[in-house]
C-alpha cells in the first residue's frame, strides 16, 4: 500500500467514503440519507449480556446530515448523534482503509457522549463500506450504503 499524503487524501477521501457524497457532489446533501448496519454486537470485556449493545445500536439506523449542527455532524431516524472528530487513511491499489474517532449519542440518552472508534475499508470511488468499531464497552461489525435523496 502507498501511504497519500494527508492534504490530497482528505480531499479524495471525503468524496470517496461518504461524508461528502461521491455521487451527490453537485447536490445539496442536507436531505441525503446513508443506512448503516450494525451486526455482531458484543461486549468488549467478554461478558454475555450485551443489552447495552442493543439498546445503542439495535441492528441500524440511517444517517442525514445535521441541519441544525456543525459540518461533519449526523443525526439518525432512531435519534442518535453522530459528530466525526478524527480521520486517517490509507490508499493503494484501489481501496481505502479509513480509522474514524467519533463522538456519539444515543436515543434516550442524550447527555452522555460516548467516544466510538471504527476501522473500515471499501473500493476507491466506492459509495459504501464496511468494518468494525468499539465504543469501550461494545464493540460490532458496521456495514455502510450509499447516499440515497429522498
Amino acid at each position: 500500500m502507498r501511504l497519500v499524503p494527508l492534504p490530497v487524501l482528505a480531499a479524495v477521501a471525503l468524496f470517496s467514503t461518504g461524508l461528502a457524497p461521491y455521487a451527490l457532489a453537485n447536490t445539496d446533501v442536507t436531505e441525503a440519507t446513508r443506512d448503516v448496519s450494525i451486526s455482531e454486537l458484543s461486549m468488549q470485556d467478554g461478558t454475555s449480556d450485551n443489552s447495552i449493545c442493543v439498546e445503542r445500536y439495535g441492528d441500524g439506523y440511517t444517517v442525514s446530515p445535521s441541519k441544525e449542527a456543525p459540518k461533519r455532524t449526523y443525526i439518525s431516524d432512531k435519534g442518535h448523534t453522530v459528530t466525526l472528530v478524527d480521520r486517517s487513511e490509507i490508499m493503494g491499489q484501489g481501496i481505502f482503509a479509513e480509522h474514524d474517532r467519533f463522538m456519539m449519542t444515543f436515543p434516550g440518552n442524550e447527555e452522555e457522549e460516548i467516544e466510538v472508534t471504527q476501522f473500515v475499508t471499501g473500493l476507491i470511488g466506492g459509495d459504501s463500506y464496511s468494518g468494525v468499531f468499539t465504543d469501550g464497552t461494545c464493540t460490532g461489525k458496521v456495514s455502510v450504503g450509499p447516499w440515497t435523496l429522498p
